[in-house]
């Protein structure tokens, strides 16, 4: 059976690496008064992708995955 790499997977991910601005809603539908940022990058060691994000609500907190 020909089963992708680890490495090919990851690459999968690249279109995602950069800065991107996004919006959302609360689960009522209600729209946030602001929104974000979110960056995508590679860890040193290749093998993992970084998420940073901001929002503009300070009930938000900036997050790390």
């Amino acid at each position: 059976m020909d089963q992708p790499t680890a490495e090919q997977a990851l690459r999968q991910l690249e279109p995602l690496v950069g800065e991107w601005a996004f919006e959302a809603r609360w689960p009522s539908g209600e729209m946030w008064p602001g929104g974000g940022r979110v960056t995508f990058e590679w860890h040193p060691s290749g093998a993992h992708l970084l998420q940073r994000g901001t929002a503009e609500l300070p009930e938000a907190p900036d997050n790390v995955s």
